[in-house]
């Protein structure tokens, strides 16, 4: 195999394997941001994920601060497994010397 093409596969998989590691980071911080972006009741009666009714005296939600930390959640292990692919296919910033020139 050329070097380039095992370059390109190992940088894939360790992208691949660093975003299987944060699965269940992403999925409880994509429920949360669910969760954060709801009107509950907060009244107290009915369970604390009541929907906001009619006959709710007080509402709250959405949570912006807990959607946006979520989300941030989110974009720094996609951020992660971008970087552990660049790191490991070797990757650099610059182009290479006769790069289109």
């Amino acid at each position: 195999m050329p070097n380039e093409t095992v370059r390109w596969i190992r940088g894939l998989g360790a992208a691949l394997g660093v975003t299987a590691l944060l699965t269940p980071v992403h999925a409880t911080a994509m429920a949360v941001f669910l969760l954060g972006s709801g009107r509950f009741d907060a009244g107290g009666q009915g369970g604390p994920f009541r929907a906001c009714t009619a006959d709710s005296a007080v509402c709250e939600g959405p949570d912006v601060v807990l959607m946006t930390g979520s989300a941030l959640v989110v974009a720094a292990g996609v951020a992660l497994a971008a970087w552990a692919g660049r790191r490991a296919g070797g990757f650099s910033r610059r182009k290479p010397a006769g790069f289109l020139a």
